[in-house]
């Protein structure tokens, strides 16, 4: 049998570069924590099949874009957000052979692995709570109970395929790993170390190191002169690759992406019953440092910034507090390409109200500060290249979108005008093949699109277009040019109390064209209940989570 299974993983590593070119033609981009990306941008650079053109008529050899399945799992049918916004995996090659994964969360503390080819699940692993102080099981409408942030896998800091250049598309560092084309993610670690004491078969017994004949083990053996350059510096190593997960209990867990055994024991982070968002863990190639944002105030714990690095051997956490502040948004911390990280915070009494700070990476010692009387900044702030500046954008609850220069964050470079009252959704941002850069607000009842563009010698915002009118709209994502947004209606929970004059309606998906707003596909009524975890997408198909505990596809049927 061993020998066997030492055949099965030579021939894997022979076959590895036909499967991987055949990989590419999947599409290969990832969407590996919040919003997609490092700088939050929600944006997929490229696509082989998802364009303008492709959606109006179709891609050549799949057919239209159309729905592909669903899947309900088990989850608490009291809770208001049973799935978490879908991380996704391309590429994977294991001994259960090649698979793509999607891994969402519910509120009761039940990860789910996905087949996202199939519709099918491949592991389900419900976490095993130990905080000294019990989670709770019932929540409140800020404090709900249960796990509330969407799950991570390792990230680069580098804007490549989804955060692309800035407004002519060079001088962007590249080789970030994510979502490029033929190098998906960082690289396919697991450490196998199953709850009996030993690895399972095809699995590899030291924790860190990669499968045996998969996409991390040929990483690791041409990584000095593969793509990047700088001794693989395109390439994170730092933590291993994983579903990370943080627990209503405040616990850290690392879920082999094959099996969903604890990669490394959970590790503790934050306090109970906190409401973390935005979990990111940010590979430098020595560090594999988890930050999340707590908000709300829940469990008595202030708002803030926190940070562990999980490859250290003591895992000392760091945080930042707001000062009373409550940080916005729901997406949480932004990074720049130097690891700079930036939250907003809403109106309130606190120093820190109505302000924009940046922080140090890893020591979270705060660097700069804007403040705007009044701003009540709503979204959590996204990042976008220009030139050789990071710029940081962020929209007010006015409907005004502030952009500032990430280094000083002193006066706006731009602002557009305030536009009523929005929503906490957050902002996305993309770059058309003419260099225009576009940022994509969310209002109370539809998603509005701005150019920003060069004025003089400095910058200045344009008028773009107006979504049709949507119920509760989520922050949009756009694909290779096309942006879908998400109308994700209403539903009266078990228990709440009736909402005079309004009446459940399910979620609506719809495609526009990025450059003018036209309306180019919609889901209809295919889906059935209302949204609330966020989209995401990847290889040509997105993804949207139901608050009835179904995930469903989009996209073009996969070629036979």
């Amino acid at each position: 049998m061993q020998k066997e299974l030492r055949l099965g993983v030579g021939m894997c590593a022979l076959l590895l570069a036909p499967v991987t070119a055949q990989a590419q033609g999947r599409g290969g981009a990832e969407w590996t924590t919040s919003n997609g990306d490092a700088q939050r941008t929600s944006w997929i650079r490229t696509d082989p099949r998802i364009s303008v053109a492709s959606m109006a008529k179709g891609a050549e050899g799949f057919g239209p874009f159309k729905f592909l399945w669903k899947l309900k799992v088990d989850a608490d049918p009291r809770q208001p957000n049973p799935l978490t916004q879908p991380v996704l995996l391309d590429r994977i090659i294991g001994f259960r052979g090649f698979k793509s994964v999607a891994f969402v969360a519910t509120n009761s503390g039940t990860v789910y692995a996905i087949d996202t080819d199939f519709g099918t699940g491949l592991w389900k692993v419900h976490l095993n709570y130990g905080a000294s102080l019990p989670p709770v099981t019932i929540g409140t409408a800020e404090c709900p109970a249960g796990m509330t942030a969407t799950l991570t896998r390792p990230t680069a800091l580098a804007i490549s395929a989804f955060g692309g250049g800035g407004f002519g598309g060079r001088g962007g560092r590249s080789g970030g790993g994510v979502g490029e084309a033929g190098r998906g993610a960082p690289s396919i670690y697991t450490a196998g170390q199953g709850r009996g004491g030993g690895a399972p078969p095809g699995l590899p017994a030291t924790p860190g190191a990669a499968v045996p004949g998969s996409a991390a083990a040929a990483a690791q053996a041409g990584r000095a002169g593969g793509p990047g350059g700088g001794g693989g510096r395109g390439q994170a190593t730092g933590a291993p690759d994983a579903a990370y997960v943080i627990g209503n209990d405040g616990y850290v867990r690392a879920l082999n992406v094959q099996s969903g055994w604890d990669v490394f024991p959970p590790v503790q982070f934050l306090p109970a019953n906190t409401r973390p968002a935005g979990a990111i863990v940010v590979n430098d190639e020595t560090t594999g440092f988890l930050y999340t944002v707590t908000t709300h105030g829940c469990a008595y714990t202030p708002d803030a910034v926190w940070a562990v690095d999980l490859i250290s051997p003591k895992k000392d956490v760091v945080s930042w507090d707001a000062r009373g502040a409550t940080i916005a948004g729901s997406a949480g911390p932004a990074f720049g390409r130097d690891g700079t990280i930036y939250v907003a915070t809403r109106d309130g009494n606190s120093p820190l109200a109505n302000s924009v700070v940046s922080l140090e990476p890893k020591t979270l010692k705060q660097k700069a500060v804007f403040t705007l009387a009044k701003a009540d900044f709503v979204s959590a702030p996204i990042v976008i290249q220009y030139k050789d500046k990071d710029l940081v954008a962020v929209a007010a609850k006015d409907g005004r979108v502030f952009v500032l220069d990430g280094a000083s964050l002193q006066v706006p470079l731009a602002a557009t005008p305030a536009a009523g009252e929005v929503t906490a959704e957050g902002l996305a941002s993309w770059q058309d093949e003419k260099g225009t850069r576009w940022i994509l607000a969310t209002g109370s009842t539809s998603v509005v699109a701005h150019r920003l563009v060069e004025e003089g010698t400095g910058l200045a915002f344009q008028k773009g277009w107006t979504s049709r009118a949507l119920v509760a709209p989520l922050t949009p994502l756009v694909v290779n040019g096309v942006v879908f947004a998400l109308s994700g209606g209403e539903e009266d929970q078990p228990g709440a109390a009736p909402r005079a004059a309004r009446s459940s309606s399910p979620a609506v998906l719809y495609a526009l064209d990025g450059a003018s707003g036209k309306e180019i596909w919609t889901s209809a009524k295919t889906i059935t209940a209302s949204a609330r975890g966020g989209l995401s997408a990847g290889a040509g198909v997105v993804y949207v989570p139901a608050t009835d505990s179904t995930l469903y596809a989009f996209g073009f049927p996969i070629e036979k």
